[in-house]
C-alpha cells in the first residue's frame, strides 16, 4: 500500500513534456513550420518560406520547399522530443531533438556523424 502511494506520488509529480504543436518561425525568419500529429509521432511541414529559403532549398535539391515535410517521427524522450529533421538546403535527414525553452521558443538541434557535429536554432511560436 505504501509503495503504491509512493509510486502514484512520483508519477503525478513528474512534469509533463511541453506541447510543441502549432506554428513556428525558424531562427532566420525565413520559414514557418506547422507541427502536428502524424501516424509516427509529431511531424512538421513548411507552410510558408521566404524567397531566399526557397532558393537555398532548390540549390540543395528540394524543388518545392512549401509543403515539404521537414520533421518526422518526433516522440517524447524525457523533457525533449526526438525524431528526424530534413535539411532542405542540404538534401539530408539528421537525428534531432527539440526542447521547449519557454512557452514561446523551441531549441531545435540536428546532429550528424553520430552526434559529433550538431547545430541548434531557436524557433519562435507564431
Amino acid at each position: 500500500m505504501i509503495a503504491a502511494t509512493l509510486l502514484m506520488a512520483v508519477q503525478t509529480s513528474a512534469p509533463a513534456i511541453a506541447d510543441i504543436r502549432g506554428e513556428w518561425i525558424n531562427g532566420k525568419g525565413t520559414a514557418i513550420i506547422q507541427i502536428a500529429d502524424c501516424p509516427s509521432g509529431l511531424c512538421g511541414r513548411v507552410i510558408w518560406s521566404a524567397p531566399i529559403a526557397r532558393r537555398d532549398a532548390a540549390r540543395g535539391g528540394t524543388a518545392a520547399l512549401n509543403g515539404t515535410l521537414v520533421m518526422t517521427g518526433f516522440v517524447p524522450s524525457g523533457q525533449r522530443w526526438r525524431g528526424r529533421l530534413f535539411l532542405p538546403d542540404r538534401n539530408r535527414t539528421v537525428k534531432a531533438t527539440i526542447a521547449m525553452l519557454n512557452g514561446g521558443q523551441l531549441q531545435v538541434t540536428g546532429c550528424e556523424l553520430g552526434g559529433l557535429v550538431c547545430k541548434s536554432q531557436t524557433w519562435n511560436r507564431r
